[in-house]
């Protein structure tokens, strides 16, 4: 008998979560204990990570997998588990789709890193690509552009383990910072990232460019029959597009404007403490009502910001 084995083809794709109508992160924790468990995931399901950014309405990924609805399912089942039952709240956790796009092209491919990379500026979140924490864009090329580089942990395996769900799987190689965070540097696929750009210098002409019709152009040249656009990407209205290209410019960026994750700061720390609660998922409507009008009339906050923060929808 002859056995025929079939070699697995890992090809890339682009994954969006989106929750509009409450953050998916709340605090700083928030985002590190996603990040650890998409790695986890990624070693569980032999997947490389290439590109990520966490805002607090959506979150997007580039992966290479041969099981791109499989990863993204379980990611965010085990992510909802997290923030259920550190919140106290229950049931399904953002909009019930999730975003998948196969990827198609060589310029098909930086384009999406593009705009993976450069979602922190698009949503006026930084002034450059570079101000964004929850983001890999600050592990590209990091020596040649002299972004400081990170200290590896010092914690033990023990340690680490202790810092993730029970049982958790994870190789030698990872490693954590002190937070009980995975180094980026440690799990993600960097250098494949940086192969697309070829040089430091394109890689910041890249991340500084406006968008522009040469976009679409050249992601053509790969024959592809649909390039990636901002559009495509953020699944926004013509008005929301229309701000995030004029975030690019960096211009617009305000460093009074509190962000959603100072919103939730806020609200949990300090908010919602004469009610007895850590978080409004435990708060009445009448509590959350009282909460709001304090955030509008105090810190004249947006209408929508307020819902969202408070999980008022």
């Amino acid at each position: 008998m002859v056995l025929t084995y079939l070699s697995v083809v890992k090809e890339s794709y682009h994954i969006c979560f989106t929750s509009h109508d409450e953050v998916l992160f709340r605090c700083e924790e928030d985002h590190g204990a996603f990040l650890n468990l998409a790695a986890l995931r990624c070693y569980a399901m032999d997947t490389e990570l290439i590109a990520e950014a966490e805002m607090s309405t959506h979150a997007h990924l580039n992966i290479f997998t041969d099981r791109p609805m499989q990863y993204a399912s379980l990611l965010r089942m085990s992510y909802t588990r997290y923030f259920n039952h550190k919140y106290g709240r229950s049931g399904r956790f953002g909009e019930k789709n999730t975003y998948l796009l196969k990827v198609d092209g060589f310029n098909h491919q930086m384009v999406l890193e593009n705009y993976i990379l450069r979602n922190g500026l698009h949503h006026g979140a930084a002034a450059t690509a570079f101000g964004y924490k929850y983001c890999s864009v600050r592990e590209m090329f990091k020596k040649d552009i002299g972004m400081t580089v990170e200290t590896p942990g010092s914690l033990s395996r023990n340690d680490m383990a202790g810092c993730l769900p029970r049982h958790a799987e994870f190789p030698d190689n990872y490693i954590m910072d002190a937070n009980g965070i995975f180094l980026r540097s440690s799990f993600m696929e960097i250098r494949k990232a940086e192969q697309y750009y070829g040089s430091p210098r394109n890689f910041l002409f890249q991340m500084n460019r406006l968008t522009d019709e040469s976009w679409s152009r050249e992601q053509m040249s790969d024959n592809t029959s649909s390039p990636i656009t901002l559009n495509d990407i953020e699944q926004a209205d013509e008005k929301s597009i229309s701000q995030m290209l004029k975030n690019e410019s960096g211009r617009f960026f305000s460093r009074s404007r509190m962000q959603d994750i100072d919103v939730c700061r806020l609200i949990d720390s300090q908010l919602c403490k004469p009610y007895g609660a850590s978080s409004p998922y435990t708060l009445s409507s009448t509590q959350k009502q009282r909460i709001a009008k304090q955030l509008y009339y105090d810190y004249r906050l947006p209408e929508a910001q307020i819902k969202r923060c408070l999980a008022m929808q």
